[in-house]
């Protein structure tokens, strides 16, 4: 697939990834600051001190108090909300069964629609690609032209691996680290993975440092699934399977792959809810077939709280 192709299965996600305090303003970053500044929108007046800009000061209100008091007007500090995508780039978001069922496709998909809608209402959007190693980092920034400059150096990064595998794990702590050493200020963090990593080994995470991040960011995970990944038939009744990450190959039955396929289910959902209630953080499972429908509700949802 071209990355023309790719950059066609962009969709505009109509409710995109919002503040949980929208503002009024009609100006750029259209989000309420928890500061005051040099702002458009007023907030109120207050007593003017010396050293205060006096281009501030309502003189209309301080001629009745002159000379003894000044007022000034408080304005709100005009404020965007930076949005930072972290992608996993590990081999297991590689698997493919079909051309039209793939996890490194839907992962462009979401990349797109939520990169776009953002630099929609001009909120500066940056990348941070990782597997068991920081893989790619681009600073916010405000366009479309930063979006699709992302999609193609991940849709590169992947097409690379295809051809050299180098089968690197995930390791998502990595990508922590790395975020909260360079975030100063409060972002808006969306995680796109397939959890592969967690969801067999709930003890290797780290929930203290997860709800450490979501007390200063707005976190949220999106779990790329693809179910075709258990559901290959074999007239045999045995398929072979592959770890996408060690390349180890084993032959299983069909049942026993339906069965894996629970299980993988059950922990994820476990997952989730820990994910929430130990870490404060959303998350939601989204396949090639369901996300352009399950991404909008599950933004509302968090909008209407």
């Amino acid at each position: 697939m071209e990355v023309e192709e790719v950059y066609a299965r962009f969709r505009d996600i109509k409710h995109g990834i919002r503040a949980r305090k929208p503002s009024t303003s009609i100006h750029f970053g259209e989000h309420k600051s928890g500061f005051k500044g040099a702002g458009y929108d007023i907030v109120g007046v207050d007593q003017w001190r010396p050293g205060q800009p006096l281009k501030d000061v309502a003189w209309n209100l301080s001629m009745r108090t002159y000379p003894e008091k000044l007022f000034r007007i408080e304005r709100m500090e005009p404020k965007e909300m930076r949005t930072l995508i972290i992608c996993d780039l590990s081999y297991s978001t590689l698997f493919q069964v079909s051309q039209r069922s793939n996890k490194a496709l839907l992962m462009l998909d979401l990349l797109g629609n939520i990169g776009l809608t953002r630099s929609n209402v001009r909120d500066p959007v940056g990348l941070l690609g990782y597997s068991d190693r920081i893989e790619l980092y681009m600073k916010p920034k405000m366009g479309s032209s930063q979006v699709f400059y992302m999609a193609h150096q991940i849709f590169e990064k992947l097409k690379l691996e295809r051809e050299f595998p180098s089968r690197r794990p995930a390791n998502l702590k990595v990508a922590i680290d790395f975020m909260l050493a360079r975030l100063k200020m409060r972002h808006s963090v969306v995680v796109l993975t397939d959890l592969v990593d967690l969801v067999n080994d709930h003890d290797a995470i780290d929930f203290k440092l997860l709800s450490t991040v979501a007390a200063k960011h707005d976190m949220i995970v999106l779990i790329l699934d693809d179910p075709e990944e258990f559901s290959v038939k074999s007239r045999l009744g045995y398929i072979r399977i592959s770890d996408m990450e060690t390349g180890k190959q084993t032959v299983i039955s069909a049942r026993k792959a339906g069965a894996i396929r629970r299980r993988i289910e059950e922990s994820r959902e476990t997952l989730q809810y820990k994910l929430k209630y130990w870490a404060g953080i959303d998350s939601v499972v989204l396949t090639p077939e369901n996300h352009i429908e399950e991404l909008p509700k599950f933004l509302i949802s968090r909008t209407a709280r």
